[in-house]
């Protein structure tokens, strides 16, 4: 049923626009108004304007504007019911029960109302029920309160393979439209569904307003016998994108626009246990290495991001990524390493939330810092040219920083930790962004090659189209790989529209991965990085195994039984029913091993990996070579020597290659 006209009105005079539109833009009072950047369009002087006595906005740039309905209709792509339901959640104003209409209501609207329900069901599972006792006592043990359980939504899933499956069923709620809101899983012969989560507490992961949006399971026994990861995740959905997405920023939203700064930290329980503390201005990047999208909704609230990850080495690579992400947005960038040992859980468990703040507040870094003691913490430093080495990766982070007059400051900033003068690195900046503005000029003429071949082939009569390339996006591999070959002056010969066939060795990863199953695509996918694999359908195989992992549903039957499509049902078929082993040949080339597939798969996949990633980077060294021939040509010598230097480090990549270091990580 439709939403009373006197409710509609209730939510209107409740809902505070300033409130509202601050959740997405920084506003500053000017006047009887407040002003900001538009969120509809891009912009670098302020245009947007809101008016809180009308409790009206309006764009002088993009002339979008409208009231707080419009505003999250707009904001949030969501018709006008549901705009007003989202704010009257966020105002704590009840609704009448709607009956669910699968045929009145969208898709979206109804999987925000099968997640709704099932936190509902979780949390009275966890709080109300003989059965989530276990789960409450570990939750309690862990020292976490009544109130924090309901701030967060915790919750607990039985042990059942239906328990949410039938509760939903009773209220009404499809199992289809449950599947859609990654709630559970079709069963392999068709027969119906199960629950996703069984045995697990739940944590619910909100919106910014506080939708929810997903869930991750954390299994209750960590010594339990049964073969299954910590962790289980929501899958990607129709409202639920993990990379723009922060966990906890609903609720440390307001603290960070108080403070000019958000702390960035790793899980779940970080966030939790820091907010119970009193530190409320952190969040967490819901289990994905951060992100641009997930920086770009950290500037909406914040000037400055605080990085706290683990104290090895897998988390100062990732600390070093974050902050290079954070400064290309203009950002301030810092990190903060925790005693090792100690993740901020542990240690604001252990030592409370004044001492925690005390401890980063005394011991936060920022980027020249960190990155020049990291590298001396590695022994990176002993050389003088280990040292200009490290000088030249941390001028290549400050390059990226859009505001020159911030890039001069740390300039400045790497001269005094690095005790060099602040006219070389000056040079070394220029260089560097030199080199930028040519990778955006490639980029600019591949795109431009791009749509010229795909316009001439769209005019060009086909009796069968070739299937379109897709591109592959990030899975998730954290870990530093060699650059790809530029190819925006490869000869029109080599440019074609057809699927990218895999390499020898990358055929062996496939059929090792489709084989051995989800213990193999691990071992695989935690050396290699997605783009590793050549575009096409070979890095889209690889891409839908990354995500069946993630939902802990690795079923490689699929790609043969067409679930994929046709490309990849092609691909997986033609790997699967190769002739041949690894060729002997790889012993004779760069002396690595060769075990046979079914006798030592790992040690295969070990040999393949590294075979593979010699393959690019020699790609890399290519092309280096050919920039420095062509740098010779012009006479431009202080390119030519930085171009030396990459050739350098790219060569002492092909050692540790070669002596397969990345396999000890």
């Amino acid at each position: 049923m439709p939403i009373p006209d006197e409710k509609v009105e209730e939510v209107r005079a409740a809902a505070d626009i300033v409130d509202v539109a601050g959740d997405y833009v920084q506003l500053k009072r000017s006047g009887s108004r407040f002003m900001g950047l538009c969120p509809f369009h891009n912009e670098d002087t302020p245009s947007f304007s809101v008016d809180p006595e009308k409790n009206l906005y309006y764009c002088f740039g993009c002339q979008n504007g409208g009231d707080v309905f419009k505003f999250v209709q707009e904001i949030e792509g969501v018709g006008f019911l549901e705009g007003v339901r989202v704010l009257a959640e966020r105002y704590n104003i009840p609704l009448p029960e709607e009956e669910v209409d699968q045929e009145a209501a969208n898709e979206r609207e109804s999987i925000l109302h099968a997640l709704r329900f099932a936190a509902r069901f979780f949390y009275h599972q966890l709080t109300q029920t003989d059965r989530g006792r276990p789960a409450l006592d570990y939750l309690r043990d862990r020292g976490y309160t009544p109130s924090t359980i309901k701030q967060f939504g915790l919750g607990y899933a039985p042990d059942e393979w239906d328990a949410l499956l039938t509760a939903a069923e009773d209220q009404q709620l499809d199992p289809e439209t449950l599947e859609k809101a990654g709630l559970v899983v079709e069963r392999n012969d068709g027969s119906g569904y199960y629950d996703r989560y069984r045995g697990r507490i739940i944590f619910p992961i909100f919106s910014h307003i506080g939708k929810v949006l997903a869930f991750a399971g954390r299994i209750l026994d960590p010594d339990d016998d049964r073969d299954q990861p910590k962790y289980i995740n929501s899958p990607e959905t129709k409202v639920y994108h993990k990379k723009e997405v922060l966990y906890g920023l609903n609720h440390a939203k307001r603290a960070i626009r108080q403070t000019d700064e958000v702390m960035l930290v790793e899980g779940y329980t970080d966030v939790i246990s820091l907010s119970q503390a009193g530190v409320e201005n952190v969040v967490a990047s819901s289990g994905t290495a951060l992100t641009e999208g997930q920086v770009q909704t950290l500037h909406r609230y914040a000037k400055r991001v605080l990085l706290l990850y683990d104290a090895d080495e897998a988390g100062s690579r990732a600390t070093m990524r974050g902050m290079d992400r954070v400064l290309e947005q203009g950002m301030g960038a810092y990190a903060v390493e925790l005693p090792e040992g100690n993740d901020p859980d542990e240690y604001v468990q252990e030592n409370g939330g004044d001492a925690f703040n005390e401890y980063v507040e005394e011991h936060r870094q920022d980027l020249p810092s960190f990155a020049y003691q990291r590298a001396r913490r590695q022994g990176e430093l002993k050389t003088p040219e280990d040292r200009v080495e490290v000088q030249r990766d941390i001028i290549e982070s400050v390059a990226h920083i859009p505001d020159p007059n911030l890039r001069r400051e740390y300039v400045t900033r790497t001269s005094e930790v690095v005790n060099v003068p602040d006219a070389d690195l000056f040079r070394m900046l220029e260089e560097e962004r030199e080199r930028l503005e040519q990778q955006a000029r490639r980029r600019q003429k591949r795109e431009a090659k791009r749509q010229e071949r795909q316009s001439q082939e769209e005019q060009a009569p086909h009796p069968s189209p070739a299937p379109a390339e897709a591109s592959a996006s990030d899975g998730g591999a954290n870990r530093p790989q060699p650059p790809p070959p530029d190819t925006s002056e490869a000869p029109p010969q080599q440019q074609s529209s057809e699927p990218a066939r895999p390499l020898p060795e990358e055929r062996v990863l496939l059929r090792l991965m489709l084989e051995q199953g989800r213990r193999m695509v691990e071992h695989v996918l935690g050396h290699m990085a997605l783009d590793e694999f050549t575009e096409g359908p070979p890095r889209e195989l690889v891409q839908a195994l990354v995500e069946m992992y993630q939902n802990n549903n690795v079923r490689p039957q699929s790609f043969l039984d067409g679930a994929h499509g046709d490309r990849l049902q092609q691909l997986a078929a033609s790997v699967m029913v190769e002739e041949h082993e690894a060729s002997e040949n790889w012993a004779e080339r760069e002396d690595i091993p060769v075990p046979k597939l079914n006798d030592r798969p790992y040690a295969a996949a070990e040999s393949a990996m590294k075979l593979l990633k010699l393959d690019r980077v020699e790609d890399a060294i290519a092309e280096v070579r050919d920039r420095i021939y062509e740098a010779s040509q012009n006479e431009k010598e202080e390119t030519v020597q930085r171009l030396q230097q990459k050739m350098m480090s790219l060569q002492e990549l092909r050692k540790h290659v070669q002596r397969g270091d990345f396999l000890e990580d």
